[in-house]
């Protein structure tokens, strides 16, 4: 594995959200595809997943490698919900579920209308009314490497909205192959496309939890944005081919990249004061300090 350098910037602006001679390292390796990063406040700990061997990690605040869940039932992306519970999108069990503070697991959405979900895949919450959002693609049935198979009962794949009282609603149809998804702000999701139009897109929200089109919000080269993140001052932090891309709120300006020398799948903000970014590329998972806080960890 070649050494990754600092970060790269395009905008002058970029290496002003680092520490001087910021650096990539490198945490602990021999997976097989990293994904899902979240940072568990209350447990002191960035909890990812390793789909394709069915198990998912914590890297501690304390700098422990520890197994998290095994078999993890092909868990892919996670965050954690209104109470700070881990939420996660199995693959396996073609669920969306909550780690209890007992250490059970609870089922929250499993089946809409009557069919089973194809795949949950990554999942947000909603700074406001506490509903989470879900992507539901078909990887964890397409993929026997990624899930227990199966056949797509549903006619299509869907972004989920979760209300707090258990409404399941499909808000956003109009996709192929959603995937990662943030809040930019309580009225903005965005949410990339991995399918044939790779491309991260923007949708309104109302009070009610409907979703309205906006636009195209930016694209990735090389590579696909699969998992995405915002900071603080709303910037873009999404993966791509090559490492960790930022971008302007707006998605029209590059201002720098993180090289990775494997693929990056996903990457979360975490750490005691919210500046570290955690990074899951491939077999790896890599950390970097920053100047700035996610945003998902200031509401």
């Amino acid at each position: 594995m070649t050494t990754p350098s600092g970060p790269v910037p395009t905008d002058p602006s970029f290496s002003e959200l680092f520490p001087p001679d910021a650096a990539l390292e490198h945490l602990a390796g021999d997976f097989t595809w990293a994904e899902g990063p979240t940072y568990v406040a209350n447990r002191e700990r960035v909890v990812f997943s390793d789909v394709r061997q069915n198990r998912t990690w914590a890297w501690t605040d304390y700098g422990a490698l520890e197994v998290e869940t095994e078999p993890s039932h092909h868990q892919n992306g996670h965050c954690t919900d209104i109470d700070g519970l881990l939420i996660a999108c199995s693959h396996g069990e073609r669920a969306l579920v909550r780690h209890e503070h007992d250490g059970s697991w609870t089922t929250l959405a499993g089946t809409f209308d009557g069919k089973r979900l194809n795949s949950p895949n990554d999942v947000a919450l909603h700074p406001l009314d506490g509903s989470l959002w879900f992507t539901d693609p078909t990887y964890g049935i397409d993929k026997p490497e990624e899930g227990y198979g199966g056949e797509q009962e549903l006619p299509g794949r869907w972004v989920f909205r979760l209300d707090r009282d258990g409404t399941l609603t499909a808000p956003i149809r109009d996709r192929d192959k959603p995937n990662g998804l943030a809040f930019a702000s309580a009225d903005l999701l965005l949410l990339a496309d991995t399918g044939s139009d790779a491309a991260t897109f923007g949708y309104r929200i109302d009070p009610d939890g409907n979703a309205t089109y906006e636009r195209e919000w930016f694209r990735v080269d090389p590579g696909k944005t699969d998992g995405l993140r915002l900071d603080i001052e709303g910037r873009i932090w999404s993966s791509a081919a090559d490492g960790v891309h930022v971008l302007t709120p707006d998605g029209g300006t590059e201002l720098g990249r993180i090289p990775t020398p494997e693929t990056t799948a996903n990457l979360c903000f975490g750490g005691p004061f919210g500046t570290l970014l955690y990074i899951t590329a491939t077999s790896s998972l890599w950390r970097i300090s920053t100047r700035t806080r996610g945003l998902e960890l200031q509401r």
